[in-house]
């Protein structure tokens, strides 16, 4: 009896805390069984993550790599015009020295930009400071008039040859110079990741040079009928005629580039003050010239 009377009070205990727990009075208390489904971070999210944040990184190195070609490299052909800045004797006859125009001319242009801003602005314009630590050309004039150029009869009031500048010539030229430069990308908010490395480049520079001229020897140019070979005036004749210079330049450009390469133009000026390597001959007299050069070139970014 006792036994029966023992498990029917067990029975009803059980139905009572079942019943406790269907209306939830006996929940575990360390569920938020309130807590909002919607927050649950899913795999989809995940992935959309993932992606997006490559897809930045991605965009971030593209921006990179158009911007990072700061180096440059110019091959130019150019066509200069070497000009007197004053009244100097060709040596034949009372003619005075004309200006001289190349009949070719090359020249190499290598040098680097440095930002003044970190990032470019709106990711089209970025400013920089150039400069350029190789300048290096060559021009080629032909002789001026003919067949005779010069008179080596004829000297200064020192007793020194006159220049004789109607002869053929060959400039030398070496240089450095620095200053502002803009490179623009106007295609960076286009699709195509092609024309985002289109850029036109703009610059203005100054800098200093020195300048070696070489006039050609030529015997028979010389309008003195004295056949003989010695003396002051058979030195005159044979003697390496070097002029050697040196003055302040300038120069301004545009450009236009795909990546590592592309075409520009520049105009050059320049001012220098020559004097004869041979005094002994030419004596320390000074002549003040100004060039002037038209370049086309290759460029090459890197």
């Amino acid at each position: 009896m006792k036994k029966v009377l023992l498990l029917s009070m067990s029975c009803l205990l059980a139905i009572n805390a079942l019943g406790q727990s269907e209306n939830g009075q006996s929940r575990p208390s360390n569920i938020d069984w309130k807590e909002d489904s919607t927050e649950v971070v899913t795999i989809d999210d995940i992935v959309k993550r993932e992606q997006e944040i490559t897809r930045n990184s991605f965009q971030e190195s593209h921006n990179k790599d158009v911007w990072s070609r700061k180096g440059y490299l110019n091959l130019s052909y150019s066509s200069t015009t070497l000009s007197p800045d004053g009244d100097y004797m060709t040596g034949l006859d009372d003619e005075m020295v004309p200006d001289y125009k190349s009949n070719w001319g090359v020249s190499i242009k290598i040098g680097r930009s440095y930002r003044l801003h970190k990032k470019p602005i709106a990711n089209i314009l970025q400013f920089y400071i150039d400069y350029s630590y190789i300048d290096l050309g060559v021009n080629h004039f032909e002789k001026n008039g003919g067949p005779q150029l010069y008179d080596s009869r004829k000297k200064t009031g020192d007793d020194k040859f006159i220049t004789p500048w109607n002869l053929e010539k060959y400039e030398f030229n070496y240089g450095m110079s620095v200053g502002p430069s803009l490179s623009v990308a106007p295609f960076m908010f286009t699709n195509s990741k092609a024309a985002h490395f289109l850029k036109f480049n703009m610059w203005y520079h100054v800098g200093y040079h020195v300048s070696m001229l070489n006039l050609v020897s030529n015997k028979e140019a010389d309008a003195n009928p004295a056949t003989q070979t010695t003396g002051d005036d058979g030195k005159m004749r044979d003697d390496t005629k070097l002029e050697f210079g040196h003055g302040f330049a300038s120069s301004f450009g545009l450009s236009l580039t795909w990546k590592f390469v592309g075409i520009g133009y520049e105009y050059r000026s320049a001012n220098a003050k020559y004097k004869s390597l041979n005094k002994e001959l030419y004596g320390s007299e000074k002549y003040k010239f100004k060039t002037s050069s038209n370049r086309v070139f290759v460029q090459f970014r890197f």
